[in-house]
């Protein structure tokens, strides 16, 4: 059951009033589904998925005195969650050079269709696509892949990545030109190396 907005608040207030256990316990069972739903459209490593939103949680209840009641909660989670993806790929620092010999025969399949602008087996394009398309953020730096996974996992704005992230709507419209220009570099040496 996801819970809606107000019983959230209900329980976030609760928490904060007195460190119930068993009301932290409702706000994670009630919360966990969105924060994975958030971070699952940053991170493909399925391992890495749990992982962060443990971590999330653990930041959550860390600031949770700095959460605005009078405010959504779900936003200032999502916030939260974002930055631990970011956190995450600022860390690993991989910003290699993926080679079609890295690509599995799946993603090869994929690889081909994207380039012949044909369609191909459907379950192989949607799964195995999703996959070479993280495979390729992942030669990004992270302000980087956050920025284009924002902007077309999650469909925001540029006004609310530049809320998100803390920057000016001038440098996110910078910052996803530089990456879509990377991944676009990315993408062809990918298909030079076929």
């Amino acid at each position: 059951m996801i819970p809606t907005e107000s019983q959230s608040r209900a329980w976030m207030i609760a928490w904060l009033q007195s460190s119930d256990q068993t009301v932290g316990q409702a706000l994670i069972k009630a919360l966990y589904p969105f924060v994975v739903s958030v971070i699952s459209k940053h991170i493909a490593d399925q391992g890495a998925i749990e992982d962060l939103t443990q971590q999330t949680f653990v930041r959550f209840f860390s600031k949770a005195g700095q959460w605005n009641p009078h405010k959504p909660l779900e936003p200032w989670l999502a916030r939260i969650a974002i930055n631990v993806c970011r956190d995450h790929y600022r860390a690993r620092q991989t910003r290699r050079e993926l080679r079609w010999s890295d690509l599995t025969e799946r993603e090869r399949v994929a690889m081909e269709a994207t380039l012949q602008n044909r369609e191909g087996p459907s379950d192989i394009l949607n799964e195995e696509s999703r996959t070479l398309i993280f495979r390729l953020l992942d030669t990004l730096k992270a302000d980087e892949r956050m920025v284009l996974s924002l902007l077309y996992f999650e469909d925001r704005t540029t006004d609310q990545i530049a809320k998100i992230c803390g920057w000016n709507r001038a440098l996110v419209k910078v910052r996803a030109f530089r990456a879509r220009r990377k991944l676009r570099q990315a993408f062809e040496r990918l298909e030079r190396l076929r």
